[in-house]
This record gives structure tokens, sequence and C-alpha cells, in this order.
């Protein structure tokens, strides 16, 4: 399967954030246990965007023959090598600096490893990723994780924050003031094992808890890693995403409204087509 100059990514994330990754506690801990009960003596394991390389070292733990670490950020790609001699399996682990949407890898894998997720699926290239990684999966390879679920509802948004009215960007926070004012819905789900869109182009509809002004969504997010076990909200992975309409609008308490929404996989949210109207 050959991959589309317009689906490689070369996205590349600060040493604070993968710091901040590492250090998520609660999320790196779902993950070493999604891994541990995945990877079999003798697999041959991709981690893709490595980060720290904590997922993949992980994974030469579990047993793997062999793991595959691809990292674009040069400092991390020296700090994988050292963490997996100081772990004692230099030996099993490959760091291949690259864009992990346009590699080469040298043998297929059992197990596809690629913690690029984000709320709503913005900003990361998850898809591009997993997309382009398939073609070196056997046919009965495992992916970490297995699917993706996207959440939307409708907010009253807080937009004075510091006396100042901010409402012209999306926020990875929910302020005090914050008010869900609909039910959530789902509005997209990713199958990783057969992900063919590229983007989301999604109509749902909800209920109005609240006669209130609408100015904003609240998106929510969370993996499926293997099944039964998820990863939702923790201190660094799927924060919120409040993203503003461009026009408020007035609910009706118990009226349903259509909600439209549409962009493409990690993308930003400044991209995002919404569109409140009466169901």
């Amino acid at each position: 399967m050959s991959t589309d100059k317009t689906e490689q990514t070369e996205v590349v994330f600060t040493p604070y954030e993968i710091s901040l990754c590492l250090h998520d506690v609660h999320r790196t801990r779902l993950w070493k246990e999604a891994i541990e009960d995945t990877v079999k003596a003798g697999d041959v394991v991709i981690d893709a965007g490595s980060g720290t390389g904590i997922l993949g070292v992980f994974a030469a733990l579990a047993g793997a023959r062999h793991v595959y670490c691809i990292e674009l950020h040069p400092r991390f790609v020296k700090l994988i090598e050292h963490l997996a001699e100081r772990n004692g399996v230099g030996d099993r682990v490959t760091v291949i600096q690259a864009d992990a949407s346009n590699v080469t890898i040298p043998e297929p894998a059992d197990v596809l490893i690629c913690e690029l997720l984000c709320t709503g699926q913005f900003f990361e290239p998850q898809v591009q990723v997993v997309r382009h990684l398939r073609q070196f999966l056997r046919p009965e390879a495992t992916l970490i994780p297995r699917r993706i679920e996207s959440f939307i509802r409708l907010l009253d948004a807080q937009e004075m924050i510091y006396g100042v009215r901010i409402d012209c960007d999306s926020r990875s926070v929910v302020m005090d003031d914050d008010e869900p004012i609909s039910n959530r819905v789902c509005y997209d789900q990713i199958d990783l094992h057969n992900p063919n869109l590229l983007k989301v182009d999604a109509v749902v509809e909800v209920t109005a808890r609240k006669s209130r002004q609408c100015d904003a969504v609240l998106i929510e997010g969370r993996a499926e890693l293997i099944e039964g076990l998820f990863t939702e909200t923790t201190r660094f992975l799927y924060n919120p995403e409040v993203i503003f309409l461009k026009e408020p609008v007035e609910l009706t308490k118990g009226q349903r409204y259509r909600v439209h929404i549409g962009y493409g996989y990690g993308t930003d949210t400044l991209d995002a087509a919404l569109k409140v109207e009466p169901a």
C-alpha cells in the first residue's frame, strides 16, 4: 500500500511535551498493561512515534524478538537507544529516525503500537501513520490501540478570562463557568484495523438540556487499547477540547438539534467546520 504525500506528516513534538507524556503515570501504566497482555515471546513490534521509547522498551521487556522504534526528533532517537541499553534490551531495539507515515520496516511485524492520540484526533497523525504501516504487518497482527471514539456536546462556554474576551481559538481546558447544555453523543468511531477515511464528515442529533445560548462545542474522546481496556482523560492525554462556534445559537430546552462537524484527521481545530441547527 503506497502512501500519498498528503498523508505524510513530519510532526515533531518538543522535549517538554514528550516528557509530560512519559510522566503521565495513569496513561503510561494503561499502555504498559495493554502491551504486556499483547506481546508474546518472539514477536516483532513496531512502536510508531516513540517519543522517549518507553512503550517500545515495554514491548522488548515483554519478550519481543525485535522492536522497531520510529521517532522523528533527533534528541529522542539518542535517548531511546540509551533507554534500551540501560534496561538490557539494546540488542533487540532498533531506532529509526523518520516520519512514521513515510518509513520502511525491514520485516513483517506482529504488533503495531502507535500512541499519536489527541481528542477528536485533531493535531495528531495517528490515522495517517497506521494507514501507512499496515503494509508492514502480518495479516493477524494486533494494533494498540484498536479503536478510537470521539464525542460531542453543546456548550455555553466561558468567554471572559483575565478580563479579556477569549473566544477566537479553541482550548484544551474546561473553565469553571463552562456549562454543557445538551447530552453527549458519539460522532466518530475509527477502527484502526481498517482506517480507510482521512476525515470526519458527520451529522448527529442532540437534545438541549436548557434554554440557553450555545457558543461552543465540547469534544471528548477515548481509545480502546485492547479489548475492554480504554484510555480516556489523563494528565496529558485526551484533554477535552472546546471549539467556539462562529455564530452562537439560541437553544430551547427539550428541542433536538443537528450538529454538523467536519475536519481532516490531524488538522487544527481552527479548520473544523461546525454548524448547529434545529432538527
